[in-house]
Parts: structure tokens; sequence; C-alpha cells
């Protein structure tokens, strides 16, 4: 086994690839969103009916993180259909995730490459299901930009080296600034102890000398990020959650069960199987050690902590970016691994590490494969609508139900995200089709790259109309006064019969049945179009 590990690794990459490569979509929560937006501003920059958009939307002219898929998926979509070129930015996640962790383990030590076997539970985590394309992709480039630093620290005076880590940091930053900041901290720390001998007793040239390089290479990336945070500033919005509430999910591996409830199982597994690790150092501390890796492993000790304790003490949002909790709550187990990495392990170890997570792998995929062919056998007829709404148009797009109910309300086909938030932005990302999608969230949030016009944000008089608002209620009327334009299309996402219940949904319906005309229904109603009457 361990003669091919190599070998092995590649078929559990390819293992996991195949829920992205077999259904046409991949169905994730701003991914929709993401796409549409960067047809948007490839459309725009590149002059294919700026006219059409400029009545609504405006580039963004700030250089800022958040822009990488943007710019990744924009550039695919000049020669291949929406969904592919999404298709495409989600296997280059998988590939350079996977790839990168497998590479700084190596870094590490590279007789320890099994560790990187157990990539699955941190490669489809929430934060990737709710289309946090830039956050997932930054954390893949931090994995490369320590790889690299690890392997060039002793040569750091090499002009190239400082230029190579220097991008690496800056092409991580340009994704985002969180996983920036870590590259940043661990990079920090492990020049801390392999120079703390500078301390003992002070030598401040040799200090300045050395901290001053390491500025210089993180100058570009800091900033950025300095910029970017000036702009957002630091607001913070308070968790729900008690932070033992917080400790319970943590040990449960909640961010790791990305789709359904039943994952809890293998993501658990996932937990037992590193404290099983760690114990066995616990007990073999002495033996197992590799004495000139010791500094890098208190490094990720520290880390490991570190984002553990800022998980437990995190509001929900931070500078206006949400879901903070989600993007911290796998990374202390991850970097235990980078600890793992620092350490000899016999033959035995690491067969049953490489046989245990091929197992963990497997389950997950076992039971989000189906579903995962459920969701896209609605999103491709969601899809369809787009044959019915003229180019050119404005799309007032209204979801009813994004977890996507089954078995008459007793079951959702996504337990852990309502993925379909966004979806119905794909159709404004066609080939053939130039919309403004009314319910694009991401214009409104000024680090995106396209943003609303002064007095086109819908929050401004339908609020309620926005995707995540259940029911939706509003004056669609409202919307056209402050716009000076009327809506083409309303496209309605998995119409729910039980809205009806709802007053607010009852006048929705009865402004809809004045104005507007029915012109499609698909088979099983996950998508209804109306036209307005001219």
């Amino acid at each position: 086994m361990l003669k091919h590990e190599q070998y092995l690794f590649y078929f559990l990459v390819i293992l996991s690839l195949s829920i992205i490569l077999v259904p046409k979509y991949y169905i994730t929560g701003d991914g929709g969103s993401h796409v549409y937006n960067a047809k948007v501003l490839f459309d725009y920059v590149l002059n294919h009916d700026r006219a059409f958009y400029k009545d609504y939307y405006v580039i963004n002219r700030s250089i800022d993180p958040n822009w990488m898929s943007h710019l990744m998926i924009g550039f695919f979509l000049q020669f291949l259909p929406a969904w592919l070129a999404d298709k495409l930015f989600q296997v280059i996640y998988v590939l350079t995730f996977a790839f990168g962790f497998r590479y700084l383990i190596r870094s590490i030590e590279k007789n320890n490459s099994f560790l990187s076997f157990l990539f699955f539970p941190f490669l489809f985590t929430l934060p990737f299901q709710q289309g946090f394309y830039n956050y997932s992709l930054a954390l893949s480039f931090l994995f490369f930009t320590i790889g690299f630093y690890i392997r060039a620290k002793h040569d750091l005076e090499n002009a190239v080296h400082q230029l190579i880590l220097a991008i690496l940091l800056l092409v991580t930053a340009f994704s985002h600034g969180m996983p920036a900041i870590y590259a940043m901290m661990i990079i920090g720390l492990l020049w801390l102890a392999e120079h703390y001998h500078y301390f003992f007793p002070i030598n401040l040239k040799k200090i300045l000398y050395s901290l001053s390089q390491l500025l210089l290479i993180f100058l570009p990336a800091l900033f950025m990020i300095l910029l970017f945070m000036a702009k957002r500033g630091f607001g913070t919005e308070p968790h729900a959650w008690s932070k033992t509430k917080k400790l319970i999910e943590f040990l449960k591996f909640w961010t790791s069960q990305s789709t359904r409830s039943e994952e809890i199982y293998p993501a658990v597994a996932c937990g037992i199987l590193l404290l099983i690790y760690l114990i066995v150092l616990l007990f073999t501390r002495m033996k197992v050690n590799i004495n000139h890796k010791n500094t890098i492993g208190y490094v990720f000790v520290f880390m490991s902590s570190f984002t553990l304790l800022s998980y437990i003490n995190c509001p929900h949002s931070i500078g206006g970016a949400g879901s903070i909790d989600i993007r911290l709550a796998f990374l202390p187990p991850l970097f235990l691994i980078l600890f793992f990495a620092c350490k000899n392990w016999n033959d035995i170890l690491k067969r049953i590490f490489i046989v245990s997570s091929f197992v963990i792998s497997c389950s997950f995929l076992i039971i989000r494969f189906p579903f995962v062919l459920k969701a896209n056998h609605i999103g491709k007829e969601i899809m369809t609508a787009a044959n019915v709404i003229d180019d050119k148009s404005v799309v007032l797009n209204l979801h009813f139900d994004d977890w996507q109910q089954l078995d008459q309300g007793r079951d959702s086909l996504f337990h852990k995200d309502g993925s379909f938030i966004h979806f119905s932005d794909f159709i404004g990302a066609e080939k053939n089709k130039h919309l403004i999608m009314v319910m694009n969230y991401e214009a409104e949030i000024n680090y995106f790259p396209v943003n609303w016009q002064a007095g086109k944000n819908p929050r401004e008089s339908i609020a309620g109309l926005i995707p995540g608002t259940y029911t939706p209620c509003g004056q669609i009327s409202l919307y056209e006064q402050q716009t000076g334009r009327k809506i083409d299309y309303v496209l309605i996402q998995n119409w729910r019969k039980d809205a009806e219940n709802y007053p607010c949904v009852k006048d929705l319906i009865a402004q809809l049945n004045t104005d507007y005309s029915l012109v499609y229904e698909s088979s099983q109603k996950y998508v209804i179009v109306l036209k307005r009457n001219r």
C-alpha cells in the first residue's frame, strides 16, 4: 500500500471529483450569483451590450479581495457555457486544495504524505457548499504559500524566492483576506521559531534586516487587506449561539456536514481518527519527534489553538463579512494534521490512516451523491425558464424554498444549507442572455466587482423580496417607481402551495395577476415565469 501511496492518493482525488463531474450542476448557495456577476463583469468590460447594463450596474474600481473566482469564471465564460464554467472552477478548487494540502505536508516532511489522504472533510465543507468560492480557493493558495516558504526559508535571500512568495501571498489575499492573514501569521511564527536566537542576546541589526525582508514580501498583500478593511470597517454582528453550543457543534465536525444530517457519522469518525492519533502522540512523544521539525510543529499547535479560540469567541460577522464561524470551525483539526506531519509514524499507523481516510471519504460520497443528483435534476428544470425570457430584460427572481422540501414537507433536499438561494441567477449567465437579475445580492456589497448604480439597489424598496426572506413580501411597483423602469419578467423558483396562507403572499399574487401573465410553468413546477402585460 505505502509503495503505491501516490497513486492511491490520485485515485481518491478522482473519486472526490466524481461528485462534481457526474451531475451537470453541482449546486452551491452563492455559485449561481458568482457566475452571473462574472458574466456581467466581462460583458461590461469587453463592451458586450454595456449600454444595457449601465442603467443598473457600475464596475467596482477598487482592487479588492473576493475577485479571484469572478476573474476565473468570467474568463471561462468566454469559451464555455455557464454551467461548465462553474464546474471548471469547482474542479480547479478541488485539485488545488487536495494537491496544495499534500504539497504543504510534504514540505514539512515528505515521508508523511499519507496524512494528505484526509482532505475530503476539509474540502467539501459548509463554506464551499454555501458558495464561498473565494474563501475556499484562498485556503488552497495558503497551502502552497506556506509550503513554499518552508522549502525556501533558508534561501530567502534569493530575489526569485522573495518574488514567488510575495506573488503567492498576493494571490491568496486577492482571493480572500482571512486565509492571507493566517498565511502571514504562520510565516511570521515560523520566522520567529527559526530566529529566536537573535533575541538572546538581542541582535537588533539582524532582526531588523530579516524582518524588513519579510515585510517587503508581505507588503502587497498587506496593503490590499488594509485598504479593504478601511473600506469595510470593523463592525461586528453578535452570534446567536452560546460558546457551549459552538463547542458542541465543533466536536460534531458540523462544517464538514455540508448537505445531509446523516453526514454526522463520517464527520465524527474524522474527529475520532484525529483524536486517536493525538493520543498516540501523547503516549509516544519522545519516540516520534523529528527534532529539526519541532519548531514547525509548535507553530501549527499554536494555530490550531488560536483558530479554535477564535471560533469559540467569534461574532457572526466582521466588517460586513458574515458566517465567520463556518469559516473557522474546520481550521483547528486541519492545523492539527499539519502538526502530525512533524512527527515520525510507523508503517502500520500510516496504513490505518490511509484506509480510514478512504472509508470516511467514501461514506461522505455515498450519503451525499443521491441528493446532489436530485438537486441537479431540479436545477436543470429551473434552467428551462431561460428559453422563454427575452434578451435584455429585467427579471425579478423570487424564491420560495431554497432548502427544497421533499416528501410533502417532511424532509428537505438540503439539511445544512439552502443551496438553491441564488441558483436562478444562472439564467442571467447564459451565453445568449444579457439580463438584469433584480435579486442580485452581490451588487449591494461594495467589495464585489459589480455594484448597483445609485438608486437601483432593490434593498431600498423591496427588501422583503430578497432571497433568504420567507415568505417573500413586498410591492413590486415600489422598485419600478424607484428605478423608473418596468420589470419585464417575474421568475418564481420552487413555489410552495402553503405560501398562499400568508397575507403578504396573497397581496403579491394579486399584483402579479393584475400586471403579468403566465408564460411558462415547468413540469414539476420548480420554476414559473410570468411576463408583464404590454
